[in-house]
């Protein structure tokens, strides 16, 4: 299989192609000269041996760097040592997620902006990765968010991430007049900003579960959410959810770990809230709470979604393999990925005759034998004949999990 993942640099415009297969010996090649080359570098990068011409032209790029015999030239070799170096040597890679999220609001809460958040972060702390202050927190606030569906979509990406978080406004708060999708907005930002302080402090031990504390602790809002955070540190993801969002674990394009969903009941899921501040209002739940979870093998390839239960409820989990298989045997990216299961679930969740997740649990939750039976502790393990999707805004995050190489903009081809 012949997998490329093209990547446009936000400090210019390179452009990598991953290559298999017959490639692969090209490649192979490549990496011999630059061996050869680097081998015969001096320890500050140059060549060990030069002509005079050639001592020349260096002096001159040092004095001007930008511009030699009317070129471009590179100011120093640094960058080509870190390339190189981390090539050579494995240990220097991190493991990161190559990242997007996609959003779509329901028709009701259009007007509001829509009642789900997602973010994409980095820890500040990760060797390599860089920039501690970037950060990325999207809702579908001010997209076009009164002309429908698809133009109510939200896409962003962030291509070196190791911190992801969905969230979705529980929308019964409306009848309080209280906006379901400021407190799940409010949570993820202060999260995404969690992430980049507390790793700061404690990046080689931080977790999902203390992001997600820290960031609940800033959040001081009347309402309510559920929610999943997720943390990738070298080759372990840590998570934690709670209530009815979820993730999903991929490798080879089949889902090898599933997240489960904290319910009361049907379609009553655990809600995380400030306690005080919703006191009287109903039951939550703090990140104590929480189910949380610890995957130490992940690899290069495998291929995480983090989605709110407007996506689980219309999806089911063949279709979700099915998407992730075929994008990424086209060789397109997680931002496709993120795309197309959001566009699948919502026109599920608009056709009465999809035999949906939701259509499923309803049924044995409420059908007469299946109702019957779960008054006795007893579930059903078939439908009730319901059909139909379930509208609800849509939120996910797809990450590809990849190698960076430290210091660049490049990753190691999978």
């Amino acid at each position: 299989r012949d997998l490329r993942h093209p990547h446009e640099s936000r400090r210019g415009h390179l452009w990598m192609a991953d290559t298999m297969g017959k490639r692969g010996v090209v490649g192979c090649l490549a990496l011999g000269v630059l061996t050869i080359l680097y081998v015969s570098t001096d320890g500050k990068g140059h060549l060990a041996s030069r002509t005079r011409t050639e001592a020349s032209t260096i002096a001159q790029i040092r004095r001007n760097p930008l511009k030699t015999n009317g070129r471009p030239q590179l100011a120093s070799r640094a960058w080509w040592d870190t390339l190189v170096q981390s090539v050579l040597n494995p240990t220097k890679k991190v493991l990161v997620f190559r990242s997007a999220g996609a959003l779509i609001p329901k028709r009701e809460s259009q007007l509001k902006g829509g009642e789900d958040a997602f973010f994409m972060s980095r820890l500040g702390g990760d060797e390599g990765v860089g920039n501690t202050d970037f950060l990325m927190q999207h809702s579908a606030e001010g997209y076009n968010k009164d002309r429908g569906s698809r133009e109510g979509r939200v896409i962003a990406r962030l291509e070196a991430a190791t911190v992801l978080g969905v969230a979705d406004g529980v929308g019964s708060w409306s009848q309080y007049k209280i906006d379901p999708g400021q407190y799940s907005k409010q949570l993820m930002m202060n999260t995404a900003r969690a992430s980049l302080e507390i790793s700061k402090k404690t990046a080689k031990v931080a977790s999902a579960m203390d992001i997600l504390e820290l960031g609940h602790e800033r959040t001081k809002l009347k309402g309510s959410t559920t929610t999943t955070v997720a943390c990738l540190k070298g080759n372990t993801l840590t998570a934690a959810t709670i209530g009815d969002t979820a993730f999903v674990l991929l490798r080879k394009g089949k889902i090898y770990f599933r997240s489960p969903t904290q319910e009361y009941d049907f379609d009553t899921p655990f809600q995380l809230a400030d306690l005080k501040m919703s006191e009287g209002y109903g039951q939550f739940s703090e990140p104590m709470d929480a189910l949380t979870y610890t995957v130490r093998d992940i690899q290069p390839g495998d291929v995480l979604i983090m989605a709110s239960d407007g996506l689980f409820d219309n999806l089911h989990d063949y279709e979700i393999e099915q998407v992730v298989a075929e994008k990424l045997q086209k060789s397109e990216g997680a931002d496709a990925i993120a795309s197309e299961l959001i566009e699948r679930a919502r026109a599920h969740s608009l056709d009465p005759n999809f035999v949906s997740p939701w259509a499923q649990e309803k049924g044995q939750a409420e059908g007469f034998l299946g109702g019957t039976l779960r008054k006795f502790g007893v579930k059903a393990v078939f439908g009730g004949g319901y059909r139909g999707g379930k509208p609800d805004d849509i939120s996910c995050v797809a990450g590809i999990a990849q190698y960076l190489i430290p210091g660049t903009d490049l990753f190691v081809p999978l």
